[in-house]
């Protein structure tokens, strides 16, 4: 999985890359999980990379994160096509009183994402830092 989804890194940095103040403690994240999203209405199926502050059970998160990233691309229509030029899309937000806040990413296609997930509300722990990457695998050729 970690050579699977390779955004950890990036995805940290975006948080205190788009921010003017001081640099915030270095976030520690756990282990990333791999959702697969089946879509309906001439969406491609796609794939969700999820990390959680480090410590944080992310198993009953799952299901709450992967049900409000999907809700923001479904919003989102560039992501299908940066998705089909290749790209993976990186975005960081925190959850603070039951809110998603300071959603960060790099790019159109992950900033319409981002704004669409700005101050939704959400059924997660208090004080908790998410990194996220959306991807569309490339199909193999057929043989």
């Amino acid at each position: 999985m970690k050579k699977m989804f390779g955004f950890l890194l990036a995805a940290g940095l975006l948080g205190s890359a788009c921010r003017s103040e001081p640099a915030a403690p270095e976030i520690e994240y756990g282990e990333p999980v791999g959702l697969r999203m089946a879509t309906k209405r001439g969406m491609p199926d796609y794939e969700i990379a999820v990390a959680v502050t480090k410590g944080t059970n992310i198993d009953p998160l799952v299901p709450v994160l992967g049900a409000a990233l999907h809700a923001a691309v479904e919003l989102c229509p560039d992501v299908v096509e940066a998705g089909r030029r290749g790209e993976a899309l990186d975005v960081a937000f925190r959850v603070e009183q039951g809110v998603i806040r300071d959603p960060a990413a790099k790019g159109d296609a992950a900033t319409c994402v981002a704004r669409a997930l700005g101050g939704k509300a959400i059924a997660a722990p208090d004080k908790l830092s998410v990194l996220a990457q959306i991807r569309f695998p490339v199909e193999a050729p057929a043989p």
